[in-house]
């Protein structure tokens, strides 16, 4: 079964992240499951293009809704930092257990980034650790060549 839903944190978040506070570019709405890239030219967080080289984050909330909680306007975005983060990602693909150990892409369709089985090799941004093929869900890993913070612990 194909799925859409936001991208979002399955397990290990106290192993492969951490969430800090980045001020969010002016253009930017980043909302729960945008996978989000620090701008050093802008020094703000923004949100990744359609096919990211660099991955800084998942997003868990609505910098619109949250820039007002802070006195500098920053929004707590969490940062990957290696591969022990499990994210859940939908697709227009129907998981199944061959999906398994491949790296695919990722592709934003509307308001959803979702695992894209059409983009392999160069364009490969996940390695699937697991499927959840009745409600079409992928258990992915971001590729750590692919991580801005990779370094950071």
């Amino acid at each position: 079964m194909a799925s859409a839903f936001p991208a979002y944190v399955i397990s290990g978040s106290e192993k492969g992240s951490n969430v800090q506070d980045y001020t969010p570019a002016a253009d930017a709405h980043v909302i729960p499951g945008d996978f989000w890239f620090y701008d050093t030219t802008g020094n703000d967080a923004n949100v990744c293009g359609a096919d990211p080289s660099v991955i800084a984050g998942i997003s868990e909330t609505d910098s619109d809704a949250h820039d007002a909680l802070t006195p500098d306007a920053k929004v707590p975005l969490r940062v990957i930092t290696g591969s022990g983060l499990l994210l859940a990602l939908a697709s227009a693909t129907t998981p199944a257990d061959t999906h398994i150990g491949d790296e695919y892409g990722i592709t934003k369709v509307g308001d959803h980034w979702l695992l894209d089985t059409a983009k392999t090799g160069a364009s490969a941004r996940v390695l699937v650790r697991r499927v959840d093929i009745p409600n079409g869900i992928f258990y992915v890993q971001v590729l750590n060549d692919q991580l801005q913070f990779s370094a950071v612990a």
